[in-house]
């Protein structure tokens, strides 16, 4: 009896050991190795392109909209092409909302969207001498959370303008369908409204920027419409909800490129809801995209303060009359 409890004993001790070594010992290297594939570092890949530095633009988080993507790449290809590289952005190595499982590694979600900054693809540069793969952690980016800085006050976001204007180009695919929603806008004159969806005014995530209600934005919009004589609205949300209170409000006189919204329920975000229906992914992608860059192409503009609208603020000339709504962060 009593080496059957002693053997136990050393089997308990044994089992704790290899718990608090082996499997620490483990998790630990595998953190380590994630951690350095996700720094900045320079790879030789082959010989090819001797005379060309490649940039990586890249990252890792999987649950983040088309224009958070947009934002940060935006910054990264600026700030590559400053340094000489030759930035190719990559959302095909890790997964994203706009891939399917059996697509990772395979395809480059952000070439359903955009052409590549300088023509260059992930299999182009796959054998280069030089290739920088960038870090895959969001760094501080231009002042975007500053609304002086989207409107221009202080006379620095023309710079970020020319970066997104002259090497953000659209696919074939997304221009085409942007051409098809410019007919509808025509030469009437138009303000562009975008409404973050209700996950962020019902769950108001913390750290990101306060949403205006649907009463706030129709005040505004009322504003707008008896100052500049607007003849029509387009609006931009994926939200069902917001959709049918402001349809109801302004009747005709509001249209969208939407023929779909999304419901919510409580859900943590709207983007989790897409994902979970990963077949939805690439519609949801392109119809947002759509959605910005024609509120980019009216006279008027009125948003909250998201990703998008920094977008929009990006895609656009000029606007003739631009409201950010500045409230502050959700605590």
């Amino acid at each position: 009896m009593y080496i059957k409890i002693n053997d136990l004993t050393i089997y308990k001790l044994l089992s704790k050991l290899w718990r608090n070594t082996y499997i620490k010992f483990k998790r630990n290297r595998e953190e380590k190795r994630y951690n350095k594939y996700w720094m900045e570092h320079i790879e030789k890949c082959g010989n090819e392109n001797e005379d060309k530095t490649f940039f990586v633009v890249r990252r890792r988080e999987m649950y983040i909209g088309l224009f958070s993507y947009y934002l940060t790449n935006v910054y990264q290809v600026g700030k590559a092409l400053e340094q000489g590289y030759i930035p190719v952005i990559d959302m095909q190595n890790n997964p994203n909302m706009y891939l399917k499982k059996e697509q990772i590694g395979k395809v480059n979600a952000w070439e359903f969207y955009f052409q590549q900054p300088c023509g260059y693809s992930l299999v182009d540069i796959s054998r280069s001498k030089s290739v920088i793969w960038g870090s895959g952690w969001v760094e501080d980016i231009f002042p975007y959370n500053d609304v002086s800085f989207l409107l221009d006050k202080n006379g620095e976001i023309n710079k970020w303008k020319r970066v997104a204007q002259t090497y953000f180009r659209l696919s074939d695919e997304a221009q085409k369908r942007v051409d098809e929603v410019k007919e509808l806008l025509g030469e009437k004159k138009t303000l562009g409204v975008l409404c973050r969806g209700t996950d962020y005014t019902s769950n108001k995530p913390r750290g990101h920027h306060i949403q205006p209600s649907v009463n706030e934005m129709c005040e505004k919009i009322d504003d707008v419409l008896a100052q500049y004589h607007c003849e029509q609205i387009f609006l931009g949300t994926e939200d069902k909800d917001i959709f049918l209170k402001l349809k109801k409000r302004y009747g005709k006189k509001l249209f969208t490129n939407r023929s779909n919204f999304i419901e919510y329920h409580g859900e943590n975000s709207i983007g989790k809801l897409v994902s979970n229906k990963v077949e939805d992914a690439y519609r949801e992608g392109m119809d947002y995209l759509v959605t910005i860059v024609t509120l980019a192409n009216c006279n008027y503009f009125i948003g909250g303060h998201t990703s998008g609208t920094v977008g929009v603020v990006l895609m656009n000339e000029q606007f003739e009359y631009c409201y950010i709504f500045d409230l502050g962060l959700y605590n």
